[in-house]
């Protein structure tokens, strides 16, 4: 039986893509569809980006674009060696 994809592991698997993705083409949005922001932090609850992030994304260089991702990975590989 196969893993539940949740918008975690819908993330990792995002990221993994992401890390297979050749330099300077654009990237994967993280957006999980899970719009809701944490209370206690500028960030949401999906895509663990920041409403600027968010706001900035569609216009971000691919470089730019893997600078969030770059924080984003470190947040989910955290969370799955942690779980």
């Amino acid at each position: 039986m196969s893993e539940p994809l949740t918008p975690w592991r819908n993330l990792q698997l995002r990221w993994q893509q992401v890390q297979q993705t050749p330099a300077g083409q654009s990237l994967v949005s993280p957006c999980m569809a899970v719009c809701i922001m944490k209370d206690h932090a500028d960030e949401c609850h999906g895509c663990l980006r920041g409403i600027d992030e968010i706001a900035r994304w569609g216009m971000s260089t691919p470089q730019q674009q893997l600078v969030v991702w770059q924080r984003l990975g470190l947040a989910i590989d955290k969370h799955f060696k942690e779980g």
